[in-house]
């Protein structure tokens, strides 16, 4: 008789840990590219910018960045290998209205299984 308890909270155990949630694990993908409206110095102008760090949070719980890449040549950058949900994807626009100076320009999405978002552009300005 008390192995029946037991064997249901095992059987839960197991069913409430293999939930998936948002992360890498998947085969899901967001995509999108980076783009800066330069008003200051000597290279005032728009263009596609390189190098530059991107962030994700996985989730809507959390508020501090869990991943990041850095943009290529073209300004372009993907998150790979990621699992169905909804993942909140921002750089840092320069502010100087802000007390750091830097200002995050969030783009909200959510994948499913085996898909690749286009996000578009983030637009960023200095």
């Amino acid at each position: 008789m008390k192995k029946q308890p037991f064997i249901l909270t095992l059987l839960l155990l197991v069913f409430f840990a293999c939930e998936k949630t948002e992360g890498e694990g998947g085969r899901s993908s967001i995509i999108g590219k980076l783009y800066m409206n330069d008003q200051t110095g000597s290279t005032q102008g728009e263009y596609y910018l390189p190098d530059e760090r991107v962030y994700i949070i996985y989730g809507e719980k959390d508020s501090i960045y869990d991943d990041d890449v850095r943009s290529n040549f073209d300004g372009s950058f993907e998150f790979k290998n990621l699992r169905e949900g909804y993942y909140t994807i921002y750089a840092y626009s320069e502010d100087i209205s802000e007390p750091s100076g830097l200002k995050p320009v969030f783009v909200s999405t959510t994948i499913d299984k085996n898909e690749t978002v286009d996000i578009g552009t983030i637009m960023l300005e200095k």
